[in-house]
């Protein structure tokens, strides 16, 4: 186990760099709201850069940041459950390696954090169309806009659109993670530009796979609330979108989603390996599988304070063995029961795996 406050410091420095992203992304997600939603008989925008410059010239610069406050409060929540998700349902897999393993695990990760993304987007998407919906009703934040849509429809209006946003990350996530890890193992040490080239591809392409759905999740959360309501669930607002528009209706706006895509998931990836090389560097063993882009595994540990007898013949024997399958001891141990406690084959446990401890208990017998 890490020690705590380095836990609680490199969250915070996660969450500082996420709403960092967030910061800079906001404005083009505005956007793409905005021509998501856009009249098709009566448009008002003619693109994405027409669109940004309208709303600059009609609100200022408030206007593409309006609800902004509610993806600042939820970013570091929903990075947590994803990448928390990911990695447990991926450690718990018997071939953790496999790329079918992280298409699962980013689709279970898309479920789990849909539950807070959901009422976090709702509030975001009606502050962003605020002047547009709820009679021109100006919120104060996010919290003030669910409390009305709590009021006026009860509490399953908060997670309006919930169906919707699950459907859309379980395809977004899992096309996410594998096409990082595919593009990293394309190389064997990547850098530091080629981590970032390959966040940002994986961004892009998880949007490819899931923006259709996210269309029709932005025009369900921006219905009118109640007895109003243009839309009966997600099928129906599916239909009545491609039967007003064909089918243009799904692609409204991508091309500021895949602009904004790029910067945002190259950082959002760069942190995550930044932070894993952190704990590497500090002798914490992050993961058990060694041979993963994003998981890295120390087998070095020479500066760890727990390994007592770093230099004795016995540790040497273990990095040996867990660093080379293939390798046979040729020489008998004689190990006492306060050796073994105090050895470091204990902290190899770990990453070793059950074929190499049977080989190592058996040569040391």
């Amino acid at each position: 186990m890490p020690p705590q406050p380095i836990v609680e410091w490199c969250y915070l420095k996660s969450v500082k760099y996420g709403a960092a992203g967030v910061l800079v992304g906001h404005p083009l997600d505005t956007v793409k709201v905005h021509l998501q939603t856009d009249d098709p008989k009566h448009p008002k925008y003619n693109g994405t850069f027409h669109c940004l410059k309208t709303i600059l010239l009609k609100d200022n610069i408030q206007g593409l940041y309006r609800g902004i406050s509610s993806p600042m409060m939820g970013i570091g929540l929903v990075n947590a459950i994803v990448f928390g998700v990911y990695g447990n349902v991926q450690r718990l897999s018997e071939k953790p390696n496999e790329l079918i393993t992280h298409f699962w695990a980013g689709s279970i990760a898309g479920i789990a954090q849909g539950f807070v993304c959901s009422p976090m987007e709702l509030a975001k998407t009606r502050l962003q169309l605020a002047s547009q919906i709820d009679h021109g009703m100006m919120f104060k934040g996010p919290v003030a806009c669910l409390k009305h849509i709590v009021k006026t429809e009860g509490l399953k209006g908060a997670f309006k659109g919930l169906t919707a946003t699950i459907l859309r990350d379980i395809p977004g996530f899992s096309c996410y993670f594998v096409s990082y890890e595919f593009i990293m193992r394309q190389r064997k040490q990547p850098s530091i530009p080629y981590t970032l080239l390959a966040g940002g591809c994986a961004g892009m392409a998880s949007w490819l796979a899931c923006y259709p759905i996210d269309v029709i999740k932005t025009h369900m959360q921006s219905d009118s609330l109640g007895n109003l309501a243009k839309y009966n669930g997600f099928v129906d607002c599916a239909i009545k979108g491609y039967g007003k528009e064909g089918i243009h209706f799904f692609f409204r706006g991508l091309s500021s989603t895949l602009i904004r895509a790029f910067p945002m998931n190259a950082a959002c990836f760069f942190v995550v390996s930044w932070v894993l090389d952190f704990f590497n560097s500090k002798g914490v063993d992050m993961v058990v599988n060694p041979d993963k882009s994003l998981n890295i595994v120390n087998l070095e540990n020479t500066n760890l304070g727990l390994q007592t007898c770093s230099s004795s013949p016995i540790d040497k024997l273990v990095r040996k063995i867990i660093t080379n399958n293939n390798l046979e001891p040729s020489y008998d141990l004689q190990l006492t029961s306060d050796e073994v406690l105090r050895c470091s084959v204990k902290s190899y446990t770990n990453t070793t795996s059950q074929i190499d401890s049977e080989r190592f208990t058996e040569k040391t017998k």
